[in-house]
């Protein structure tokens, strides 16, 4: 509870003691108003969205790469009207270090400019061919882990440790962080306009207060997606913030007897309203038919109209108040286990979007290989024409006409100041290490690094310990001091912008188990502002959390998962 509480309060200060940014740097780049999305120039977006997945799953890369060419995949998504897609992420995505096609079998004829990347890298062209060709890109923390999906955007019980990338804790404090390096990190791309913030928050999750059996803060969504956005926009005014519901906060005073899927239940928004900047958010809901999850509502003799009622009191009562933009729907469209319900449902459901003047969506999915809902392609890789006529009687006419730009930018002070995007200093390198010795001792053993960049190093942790003694030797060898309060983990060489971790685990002998830490793992390498080499990363952003902290250290602490197989 108290590293939970602790990561809290990290965040909170950063929000709090930052100064705040001008309307006029909220309301940068692409906004919303009236139910509607804009870019900067005021030019009405819709958005025709598609969901291709595959970053987020244990390959770390697009699927069907196996059988098709990444760039022949954008291009056809481009081709069949789509001029946005979701693409969903995990912190593996930016972390692992073993190149993707070391992952999976990657077709090299089709994609010989993917061989020998690391999945970061090869998020790195992709977002920038996607922009090449005008396509909207909205990023999504899908999870903590590729291996399935965790109902909170953190992960503290240490049974679960196995999951994260480094099988370690992974906190509120380093989701935000994860979220600030891409965000900043595709800033200079134009196409690049949103991030959701987390995937389908459930389970123990609660909108905010209300349910006395679930009343700690530090499972509150509303909490959460308030600080996450402030660091977000801080580090890319531009961005849009898509923030999907949860799936019920049981609190007497929405109606909880009502059948959810993950992420989308809105109805808390209506009384305990999101402090996030109404030109910057959207909401993003998330639904699904019988071939995904059977509701009690799916047997109603009156189907439409119960699915009708339900939908609007779930997320359509925000339209136009907000934009909602439903982030994942689909199924297998008359090829699934519910055979012709489900088409019942989704034309059911674009009847509902159509009704209430909402146009844009992002479908489930591109590829075939979501069990449950197939894709836009069949197993054959060809088409599917009926759920393409589906979509574009949702989109109706292909082109959106200009629009004229309001005369003033709508902005909605945030409750919570946003923060101020760190400064990434000049003039310091990456470091790298390539070996070190010995690889275990007790307190006060010294340890010698070998790699690059050494230079200007200024700290030194060896696993949880943050106080060892580093002594520059050259640019290409330190000398850390294993202080009394280390524990077993990887060494890290720090300067005031970037760092770099051993890829193996020093291990304390002594007076400190082994066992007191989690190892590190040799894809536990942090993401990396260049092309990355192993256990190198920019900490700026996250020195800056942890400075903040200890500036209050003394201070109160104020469906299933379709989408994750491959």
């Amino acid at each position: 509870m108290k590293k939970i509480l602790s990561n809290w309060l990290g965040c909170a200060l950063v929000a709090a003691l930052i100064s705040t940014s001008s309307p006029s740097a909220v309301a940068a780049g692409y906004f919303a108003q009236a139910g509607k999305i804009y870019d900067a120039t005021g030019q009405e977006i819709q958005l025709r969205g598609i969901n291709h997945q595959g970053f987020n799953s244990t390959i770390l890369q697009p699927q069907y790469l196996w059988a098709m060419g990444w760039k022949q995949q954008l291009a056809q998504i481009k081709s069949l009207g789509f001029n946005a897609i979701r693409v969903p992420f995990v912190p593996d995505t930016l972390y692992s270090q073993t190149t993707v096609d070391k992952l999976s079998y990657v077709e090299p004829n089709l994609n010989a400019d993917l061989i020998g990347k690391t999945p970061l890298q090869t998020l790195d062209v992709w977002m920038a061919e996607a922009d090449r060709l005008g396509l909207y890109v909205l990023l999504d923390f899908h999870s903590v882990s590729m291996q399935r999906q965790y109902p909170t955007w953190f992960l503290t019980n240490s049974a679960d440790f196995g999951l994260i990338y480094n099988h370690q804790a992974y906190t509120t404090s380093e989701w935000t962080r994860d979220l600030v390096f891409v965000a900043a990190r595709y800033s200079k791309l134009a196409h690049f306009f949103a991030i959701d913030i987390d995937n389908e928050p459930n389970g123990i999750v609660r909108w905010s207060t209300g349910d006395a059996n679930d009343a700690n803060p530090d499972f509150f969504w509303k909490n959460a997606a308030e600080l996450a956005s402030a660091a977000v926009l801080a580090a890319n005014p531009k961005l849009l913030i898509f923030v999907q519901g949860i799936n019920g906060n049981f609190d007497g005073k929405e109606n909880s007897s009502i059948s959810m899927n993950w992420g989308e239940d809105f109805q808390p928004e209506r009384y305990q309203p999101l402090g996030i900047p109404s030109s910057k958010l959207v909401l993003s809901p998330h639904t699904y038919g019988p071939d995904v999850y059977v509701k009690p509502s799916f047997r109603d003799a009156n189907l439409l109209a119960k699915l009708t009622a339900d939908w609007e009191t779930l997320f359509g009562q925000f339209y136009p108040a907000h934009p909602v933009v439903v982030g994942e729907w689909g199924g297998k469209y008359g090829r699934g286990t519910s055979g012709t319900l489900d088409v019942k449902w989704q034309n059911a459901f674009v009847a509902f979007l159509l009704s209430k003047g909402i146009h844009s969506s992002f479908y489930w999915c591109y590829t075939p290989n979501s069990s449950d809902t197939g894709g836009i392609l069949d197993d054959n890789l060809n088409v599917r024409a009926d759920k393409m006529a589906l979509l574009k009687s949702l989109w109706g006419s292909a082109a959106t006409p200009p629009v004229t730009p309001p005369v003033t930018p709508p902005v909605t002070p945030p409750v919570t100041p946003p923060v101020t995007p760190p400064v990434m200093l000049p003039g310091y390198a990456q470091p790298a290490i390539q070996s070190f010795a010995p690889h275990s001792g007790a307190a006060g053993t010294v340890v010698t690094l070998v790699g690059s960049g050494f230079a200007s190093a200024t700290a030194a942790w060896v696993g949880n310990a943050h106080d060892a003694v580093v002594t520059i030797v050259s640019d290409t060898q330190v000398r850390v001091a294993v202080p009394a309060s280390a524990t077993t983990g990887a060494i890290a060489i720090l300067n005031p912008a970037h760092a770099a971790f051993t890829a193996t685990t020093f291990t304390v002998s002594g007076s400190i188990k082994a066992s007191d830490t989690p190892p590190a793992v040799a894809d536990a390498a942090t993401p990396t502002g260049g092309s990355g080499g192993a256990g190198g990363f920019d900490v700026v952003g996250l020195l800056a959390f942890a400075m903040l902290a200890a500036l209050r250290a003394g201070a109160p602490p104020r469906k299933r998962a379709h989408n994750m197989l491959v």
